[in-house]
């Protein structure tokens, strides 16, 4: 069971793909090589920036709170990547599972508007 992240779209957003399940292994005259374990890329990261009223601030804690910190998968919306081509949007895996990578801040700039940071990371879950 996913938890809905609300239907807001970011001032600011950072994209980092995740990796590979590699282990380097290296002999004593300094030869070495990699091992790949798996096929998919995992721990992507998703920083964002909001600035929101405080009904859609109240919505991302709420979504923080209903996750339990994390514990359960957030099922992201299309507002969340607007604007972002077709073609780069192609490369963000649609395998993984996104959630909370930390507690989402608020900071308020004036009374019923505030700064809302949130950090996401995507897990390969089985």
């Amino acid at each position: 069971m996913s938890i809905a992240f609300p239907a807001v779209c970011p001032t600011r957003r950072r994209y980092t793909p995740g990796r590979y399940p590699t282990r380097r292994y290296n002999a004593l005259n300094g030869a070495s090589f990699t091992r790949l374990f798996g096929s998919r890329a995992f721990d992507a990261e998703l920083d964002m920036e909001f600035i929101l009223d405080d009904t859609k601030a109240a919505a991302v804690l709420q979504s923080w709170h209903d996750s339990k910190g994390g514990t359960t998968d957030l099922s992201l919306p299309s507002l969340v990547f607007t604007g972002v081509s077709d073609q780069l949007s192609s490369n963000i895996p649609t395998y993984l599972n996104w959630r909370w990578a930390e507690v989402p801040s608020v900071e308020s700039l004036f009374p019923g508007k505030s700064r809302v940071q949130v950090r996401l990371i995507a897990t390969l879950d089985a």
